[in-house]
């Protein structure tokens, strides 16, 4: 099994998610923070962890061909705000459990659209019946989340 320790490592990263989004929560109420300015420091956190790593591990943070990125290369972090902003604004309203849903089926069906179109030099694999049932079934059971907790 091969791929076992990068399934623990992706499990890992997930648990994380909802641990950061609780923890924000906590520092927004106590602080009386906006959600985009509880956003900010969440990041500023990051940047500062991501220059700790990126020392320890890769010996700095300029990669070597560092001028062949072009513009749009450089968006991840200014998508990831609103990425974060979205689930600070959602999770208060729905919860972190089906916030996360969500995030999660978003993502699924928008990577599932970036493969089939090959999009930013990705591998184009074709969208097939396992793919669309196993997307339709965590979508039902979305809905059967939101859908109890909103009967009560």
């Amino acid at each position: 099994m091969k791929i076992l320790p990068y399934v623990l490592i992706s499990l890992l990263g997930g648990a994380i998610v909802p641990l950061q989004l609780a923890i924000v929560n906590a520092f927004r109420e106590s602080t009386q923070a906006s959600q985009i300015q509880s956003t900010f420091y969440l990041y500023l956190g990051g940047t500062l962890a991501s220059l700790l790593l990126s020392y320890f591990i890769s010996g700095g943070i300029k990669p070597p061909a560092v001028g062949n990125a072009t513009w749009w290369m450089w968006s991840p972090g200014f998508l990831g705000s609103f990425y974060i902003l979205f689930m600070f604004i959602a999770a208060p309203k729905i919860g972190a459990g089906n916030t996360l849903l969500w995030v999660f089926l978003g993502q699924m069906y928008f990577a599932l659209l970036l493969s089939q179109l090959g999009w930013f030099g990705l591998e184009v694999t074709a969208i097939d019946k396992y793919k669309v049932s196993g997307l339709a079934l965590v979508t039902i059971g979305g809905l059967l989340l939101i859908y109890g907790e909103t009967s009560k």
